[in-house]
C-alpha cells in the first residue's frame, strides 16, 4: 500500500492496515546542528535515519494570494538579525538563521486606501498565478502517478490568516467593529478568487487533501470570538468548501495552532473536515475532542516540549495515541517544529516508540471502536 493509499484511507475512515508515520513538523535549524553534534551524519536526511515512510509536504506550485507578490529586499543589517519586507509587503524583523518566528513591524494594508491599492494583486490571472506552461504539464503529468499525498493551500490561504497577512492581528480586530465592510470586502474578494482558481488547478493536478491556514487561537481559545468566527467567516467557508467538494476534495484541513476547540463545531459547519496540529500543551485532552467529534480528522497531538523531557515523559504523552489510533481518523505526529532543547537520542526514542504505536494499534472496525458514530 503507498503512502498515499494508506493516508487516505485512515483520513476516510476505511479498513487500513495502520496509519502512516509522518513527521509533519521538522527540527529547527538549531536542532538540526544540535543532533548534528550529538551524532546525527551531517549528510543524512534524519527522515530517513528515524524511518519515516514519508510526508505531507508535497504541495502544489502556485500563487493564489497578491500576483505579483512584492520584491523581497533587505531593509536594514542588525548582526545577528535584519529588518526585511517579505513576499507580502510585511516590514518585519528576522533572525538570520530563521531560528524563531519574526517580529512584525509592519503590514501592507492599514487603511481602505491600502487595500484597494492592492486589490488589483488578487484578480484572476491564470498565466501569472500557474508555473510557465512546459513545467506546470510536466507537474501535472507527474502529479498524475505519484505516490505520496499532496495538497493544495497552505500560507496565506486562510480566511483569519490571509486578512491578517495583509493587516496584521491587531489592525484587523479592530477593524472588525470599526471597518467591518472593509474586512468584508478582503473576505469576499478572496473567496471570489480562490472559488475560481483551485477548481481550474484542480482539474489539471487532482490533490488529495486542501490545506487552510488559520493559526488563530492561542493558549486559552481563539484570538475572535465563535460569534465573530460565523459571522464573518462561515459564510466564507461553506462558499470555499463547496467548491473544492465540487472538484473532487473531500479532505479539507485547517491548521491551527493553540487551543481551537471553542471553534470546531463552527468549522465543521463551514465544510472543514479536518483539524491540526492539536498542541496539548494548552490543556487538551484528545480522548475528550475524540468522544465529543466521532467522526473529525485529526493530526498532530504530540507535545513538542515532552521529547526533552527523557523517555519516561514521552512514554506518559504517548499514552493517549492508542485509543485515538483505534478509533481511526488519527495521524499522530509532533505539535510544532522540535525545539533545540531535545536531543538526538530522545528524538530518536520517540521515533521509535511511536512507530511501534502505529504497528500495534490500526484503526478497529466500527462495531469495535470505543467512540459510537466513527464511520
Amino acid at each position: 500500500m503507498t503512502n498515499r493509499e494508506r493516508f487516505l484511507k485512515l483520513m476516510r475512515g476505511q479498513p487500513v492496515d495502520r496509519a502512516p508515520f509522518f513527521p509533519c513538523f521538522g527540527p529547527w535549524p538549531e536542532t538540526l546542528e544540535r543532533w548534528q553534534r550529538e551524532g546525527m551524519p551531517a549528510d543524512g536526511d534524519w527522515r530517513e535515519i528515524c524511518g519515516f515512510d514519508g510526508d505531507l509536504r508535497h504541495r502544489h506550485p502556485v500563487n493564489a494570494f497578491m500576483c505579483p507578490g512584492v520584491e523581497p529586499r533587505i531593509l536594514e543589517d542588525e548582526g545577528e538579525t535584519q529588518v526585511v519586507i517579505d513576499g507580502f509587503g510585511i516590514r518585519q524583523r528576522q533572525r538570520k538563521d530563521r531560528g524563531s518566528m519574526p517580529e512584525f513591524l509592519s503590514f501592507p494594508v492599514s487603511d481602505r486606501s491600502d487595500w484597494e491599492r492592492i486589490k488589483p494583486r488578487f484578480a484572476l490571472d491564470l498565466a501569472a498565478r500557474l508555473p510557465p506552461s512546459e513545467k506546470w504539464q510536466a507537474y501535472c503529468a507527474a502529479n498524475a502517478t505519484r505516490t505520496e499525498p499532496c495538497y493544495a493551500g497552505d500560507l496565506p490561504i486562510g480566511f483569519f490568516g490571509g486578512p491578517r497577512q495583509l493587516m496584521g492581528y491587531e489592525a484587523l480586530a479592530y477593524a472588525l467593529y470599526d471597518d467591518p465592510a472593509l474586512v468584508e470586502d478582503i473576505l469576499d474578494t478572496l473567496c471570489d478568487l480562490w472559488v475560481e482558481f483551485f477548481p481550474v488547478v484542480l482539474r489539471n493536478a487532482p490533490v488529495d487533501f486542501f490545506f487552510i491556514w488559520e493559526d488563530m487561537c492561542f493558549k486559552t481559545g481563539p484570538l475572535i470570538s465563535p460569534e465573530l468566527f460565523r459571522r464573518f467567516l462561515v459564510p466564507r467557508y461553506q462558499r470555499f468548501t463547496a467548491a473544492l467538494r465540487d472538484a473532487g476534495v473531500d479532505i479539507i484541513m485547517v491548521d491551527c495552532d493553540g487551543d481551537p476547540r471553542l471553534l470546531v463545531d463552527a468549522w465543521l459547519d463551514g465544510g472543514v473536515t479536518c483539524v491540526f496540529p492539536w498542541e496539548t500543551q494548552m490543556g487538551i485532552d484528545l480522548t475528550e475532542v475524540r468522544r465529543s467529534h466521532p467522526t473529525l480528522q485529526m493530526i498532530g497531538g504530540v507535545d513538542k516540549h515532552t521529547l526533552a523531557l527523557g523517555r519516561e515523559a514521552i512514554d506518559s504523552d504517548l499514552r493517549k495515541i492508542p485509543f485515538m489510533l483505534e478509533n481511526g481518523r488519527f495521524l499522530p505526529a509532533v505539535d510544532h517544529f522540535v525545539p533545540p532543547d531535545v536531543s538526538w537520542d530522545n528524538y530518536r526514542y520517540f521515533c521509535d516508540q511511536l512507530r511501534n504505536l502505529i504497528e500495534r494499534y490500526p484503526p478497529c472496525p466500527a462495531d469495535r471502536r470505543e467512540v459510537a458514530g466513527s464511520e
